[in-house]
């Protein structure tokens, strides 16, 4: 019987704190991005976060919209999301981060059918806060359904979120967009002791986990982390180097490593 992605996640937590890369589809090409999966499986991921283009985002800061831009260029579509990651190769459990208009173009029932054939188990759709739930009741046969809760939400809301959260719960890590948050340990420390009374699920925290230190400050005070602009920004500087792989791989072993004490 498959095992959930909540399941994967728990197993994984008992011998680190959880790590889980954000890549965007299609960015740098697709034959790169499908090298870059292989990577992030190769070198301790726990799972990947793949987030699918959108023209139109509220949470992404500005290097994941230039990701997004550029992979857009390229013709990425939903479709093709689906369609290539049903062939790739690799062992950690996938989640789709994507925006609800995309969803509902697609269909709620088709989406979440589709990407879950493909090999994705758990589902973030940005710009549907807990009041949008019901919307993807639809969701839940196929996928688990992971909610974004912010550090200053109320303690009737991160109760709710974190009893309704599946997969994981998705802790932003202090106001602003992915990759610009300034990160207070003892609010992030505060919100995760509360979480930890009523989630069902790992708590992960991400928006503004610049390096692999800062990586580790997060995960002392919570279950693992979310990093996306950081790595991103590493390839948006270095695709151009021959070996701009092997820095990319390297650079997700000091994440690892940072991660590996308890």
């Amino acid at each position: 019987m498959k095992r959930s992605l909540r399941e994967i996640l728990e197993e994984r937590r008992k011998n680190h704190k959880l790590f889980v890369p954000y890549l965007t589809f299609g960015y740098p090409s697709i034959p790169d991005f499908l090298e870059l999966v292989s990577i992030c499986n190769e070198e301790g991921a726990d799972a990947l976060e793949v987030g699918i283009p959108y023209s139109d985002p509220v949470a992404d800061g500005p290097i994941i919209q230039t990701t997004s831009y550029r992979a857009l260029l390229q013709g990425v579509t939903p479709l093709l999301v689906k369609e290539t990651m049903e062939k790739a190769s690799r062992s950690i459990p996938l989640v789709v981060m994507t925006y609800g208009n995309i969803v509902f173009r697609y269909g709620v029932d088709r989406f979440t059918r589709d990407f879950s054939q493909a090999g994705f188990q758990g589902l973030i759709v940005a710009d549907f806060p807990l009041e949008a739930r019901s919307l993807l009741l639809g969701a839940k046969e196929f996928m688990e359904v992971i909610l974004l809760l912010a550090v200053n939400s109320s303690p009737e809301r991160i109760v709710r979120v974190g009893q309704e959260s599946e997969g994981f719960v998705y802790l932003v890590s202090g106001k602003g967009t992915t990759g610009a948050v300034d990160i207070d340990l003892g609010v992030l420390e505060k919100v995760v002791s509360m979480l930890r009374s009523c989630a069902v699920s790992p708590v992960l925290v991400g928006f503004g986990i610049h390096s692999p230190s800062r990586a580790k400050e997060v995960a002392s005070v919570s279950d693992g982390v979310i990093v996306g602009s950081a790595l991103l920004d590493f390839i948006l500087k270095h695709e151009s180097e021959k070996s701009w792989k092997e820095g990319f791989a390297k650079l997700l072993r000091e994440y690892r490593q940072a991660l590996q004490e308890r």
